[in-house]
């Protein structure tokens, strides 16, 4: 019985032995791997040499090399009330001109001809001027999709070489999902956000000029900047392009009526431009003069309770540099303080040192930060002198965030005002 076992089981008792190993063969698959490793790794290297720009630029658009900086012309000095006086032949000449015209009784025809001439300044800048739409999703209560549009008009203001750049007022696209742009002749692209101005609310889009047709780049202009601080008189004829009546294409004419009140925001006043265009509360656009340079851009938040739909704007002239820095993606240096000019009486009454007075300072800023205080009064930023906010703003934007800079100040004290030297490193508004 236990030799038929032994019989049965016999094959568990052999010995396995292992297969010869093929040299020849090992050989020749490590020399074909070690070939297509190297083949491989030359393909990787070409590959990410050859793609490395484009997802670069793809990741970061804003950081490429060849970007080129956005600038834009100084304005035209102001003239000096020396420069407008007339000699006796200009004023003899004037005043026959204006007898002459006296004389003249305007026709029907002649108030068509000049609205024509209107109408075609508001047409020519139409070219610069694009429709920005905001699209957005979200879900309701019950979980179910709302996808929702908004419109504003935008400016097409300059363009880096790679980017064509668009100014639009944020408000109306802070929730956006995506961003399109339709150009003047009907052809549409994405944009993207490139720069967000804190204190303005301005922001420029970037629109890729290789996805813009010829056709569309012949069709478009850039939109002329002109100014709000010289040239421009209570009374001037004005035109409002953009979405003055809340819709975009909507269009007015009308006249300026005030232009001597400032908005004061951090490190920074603007110039209120007001006219008599009734429009709507949440306008949009900017104000034009007959040249077709912009000289505003609407703005409805300053407006007081009572004229809350007459049309205002901020003037270009202090938005001028804002623009530039946002065009080129640059950050302005942040110090947190709002400043108005001193005025004579309190410089000859009161003994207040001429420069920009601090009437209050941002809550956690670098101002805050480093001691300084209501009443005090910026008399110098660096080595340059300080007599007015203007040249307050002007030397703050000399400099960089992250820069440190000695800020001279005076402060009031018992025996009258003490100059106080005040390092602070300079921030960004977010």
């Amino acid at each position: 019985m236990k030799e038929h076992q032994d019989s049965d089981y016999s094959f568990l008792q052999e010995k396995i032995k292992e297969r010869p190993i093929n040299r020849k063969k090992l050989i020749r698959t490590s020399i074909n791997t070690a070939t297509f490793a190297v083949v491989f790794g030359l393909v990787a290297c070409v590959t990410f040499i050859l793609l490395e720009p484009v997802i670069g630029n793809w990741l970061s658009p804003d950081k490429g090399d060849d970007l080129q900086i956005v600038t834009f012309p100084a304005e035209e000095e102001e003239m000096l009330p020396e420069d407008m006086v007339q000699d006796e032949d200009e004023l003899n000449q004037n005043e026959n001109i204006s007898s002459a015209v006296s004389t003249v009784e305007l026709q029907l025809s002649d108030y068509e001809a000049m609205y024509d001439k209107l109408h075609d300044v508001a047409k020519e800048a139409g070219k610069s001027m694009v429709t920005v739409t905001a699209m957005s999703s979200d879900v309701d209560w019950f979980n179910n999709p709302l996808e929702s549009e908004n419109e504003t008009t935008g400016f097409i203001v300059a363009d880096n070489g790679k980017e064509l750049l668009i100014l639009a007022d944020q408000r109306f696209i802070s929730k956006a999902t995506e961003i399109m742009i339709t150009f003047t002749d009907g052809e549409q692209a994405t944009a993207t956000i490139k720069k967000t101005d804190a204190n303005t609310g301005l922001t420029i889009l970037a629109v890729d000029m290789t996805v813009i047709s010829q056709e569309t780049k012949d069709a478009i202009k850039y939109i002329s900047l002109g100014s709000s601080s010289t040239g421009n008189r209570v009374g001037d004829l004005v035109i409002a392009v953009g979405s003055p009546l809340g819709y975009n294409d909507s269009l007015c004419y009308g006249n300026i009526t005030s232009m001597g009140n400032e908005i004061n925001t951090i490190d920074m006043n603007y110039k209120l431009i007001t006219t008599d265009i009734y429009g709507s509360s949440n306008a949009s656009g900017a104000i034009l003069n007959t040249k077709g340079q912009i000289i505003g851009i609407i703005n409805q938040n300053y407006n007081s309770a009572d004229l809350k739909n007459q049309i205002s704007a901020i003037g270009i002239s202090e938005l001028r540099k804002t623009i530039e820095l946002l065009s080129n993606a640059d950050d302005s240096a942040y110090l947190g303080l709002y400043v108005t000019d001193v005025t004579a009486t309190a410089q000859t009454q009161l003994s207040v040192p001429k420069g920009a007075y601090i009437k209050d300072i941002d809550l956690n800023s670098p101002a805050m930060l480093v001691g300084m205080q209501k009443g005090d009064v910026v008399t110098a930023i660096e080595d340059a002198v300080v007599t007015n906010v203007s040249e307050y703003v002007n030397e703050l934007r000399e400099h960089a965030p992250g820069e440190e800079v000695t800020i001279t100040i005076q402060r009031m004290s018992v025996d009258g005002y003490r100059e106080i030297d005040v390092k602070v490193t300079l921030g960004v508004l977010e």
